[in-house]
C-alpha cells in the first residue's frame, strides 16, 4: 500500500513538472462541455482538468478563451480566471481575432447578430439576414463572413458598421463545414476531404479516414477537426499553406 502510494505521488509530482514545461496548444471541449486545456506537441496531447462547464463554443489564443456559454460569454486568463463576463444571446458563437491576437467580433448566428467585442462589454453592430458560417477579422476596419447559400458557400468582405460596404469576392462549389483562418484563408471541409485555401486563390486538398462533420478553432495554428459519430478529432497544424494532422486523445468526462 505504501508503495503504491509513493509511486502515486511521483507520478502525480511527474504529471505536475511536466504540465508546467509543456507548451499549452489550445483549448478542447469535452462530450460533456468542459472547456479543458489541450497541453503538449504535435502528436503527443494531453487536455487538463476542466477550466469551465456549460461550455457551448469556444476560442482560444496565447492561453487565454473567449467561451460562450448558456447566455453568457466569458474571458478567461491562462490559468482559468475570468476576466470578463457579460451578457448574450442564447446558442453557439463564431469569433474573430484581431492581428494583434484579441477576439475582435462575435457573431451569434440563432440571433444573427454581429457584434464587437469591446473592453465594456458586447456591442452590437450589425444583423445579417443570411446563413453566416464563418467570420475573419482582415484589417483595421475591414471582415470577412462565409455565407451559406444554395448549395455554395460565398465569401463576402464587408466594414463591420457598413451594410453597404458588402462585397461578393468569391463563390466556392461546397457547402460543409468551414473555417475562416487568420490570413482571411479558409478551411472547408467537403465530406472526407478538407481543402485549405492558398494565397493564389486555389485550393489544396487532403484526404480524411472519414466525413468531416464540425471545423472548431483549438489554438495558436491549431484547428480540430471531427469525423462522422465523432469517431475521431484531429488536431490540424497549418504552416505556410501546407496542413498537417496528428490525432487528439480522448478526453474522459
Amino acid at each position: 500500500m505504501v508503495r503504491l502510494l509513493i509511486g502515486f505521488l511521483v507520478a502525480l509530482a511527474g504529471w505536475a513538472q511536466w504540465q508546467a514545461t509543456a507548451p499549452r496548444a489550445g483549448c478542447i471541449r469535452d462530450g460533456d462541455g468542459r472547456l479543458r486545456p489541450l497541453w503538449g506537441i504535435a502528436g503527443n496531447f494531453v487536455p487538463g482538468e476542466a477550466i469551465a462547464e456549460g461550455v457551448i463554443s469556444a476560442a482560444c489564443r496565447d492561453g487565454r478563451a473567449v467561451v460562450k456559454l448558456g447566455r453568457e460569454l466569458l474571458l478567461q486568463d491562462e490559468r482559468g480566471v475570468i476576466s470578463g463576463r457579460w451578457q448574450a444571446p442564447p446558442g453557439p458563437a463564431l469569433f474573430a481575432y484581431d492581428a494583434a491576437g484579441r477576439p475582435a467580433l462575435v457573431y451569434f448566428p440563432e440571433e444573427r447578430l454581429l457584434c464587437r467585442l469591446l473592453r465594456e462589454g458586447i456591442q452590437p453592430v450589425r444583423s445579417f439576414d443570411e446563413e453566416v458560417a464563418a467570420i475573419a477579422w482582415l484589417d483595421h476596419n475591414r471582415a470577412l463572413r462565409a455565407v451559406r447559400r444554395d448549395g455554395a458557400i460565398e465569401l463576402v468582405e464587408f466594414v463591420p458598421e457598413d451594410p453597404a460596404s458588402d462585397v461578393l469576392v468569391e463563390r466556392l462549389p461546397w457547402d460543409g463545414p468551414v473555417l475562416a483562418l487568420d490570413d482571411g484563408n479558409l478551411l472547408v471541409a467537403d465530406r472526407s476531404r478538407l481543402l485549405l485555401g492558398q494565397a493564389d486563390g486555389s485550393f489544396r486538398s487532403y484526404s480524411m479516414p472519414d466525413v468531416v462533420t464540425a471545423l472548431r478553432p483549438l489554438g495558436d495554428g491549431w484547428i480540430e477537426a471531427e469525423l462522422a459519430g465523432g469517431s475521431a478529432r484531429f488536431a490540424v497544424r497549418i504552416t505556410r499553406g501546407e496542413l498537417a494532422m496528428f490525432v487528439l486523445p480522448e478526453v474522459a468526462p
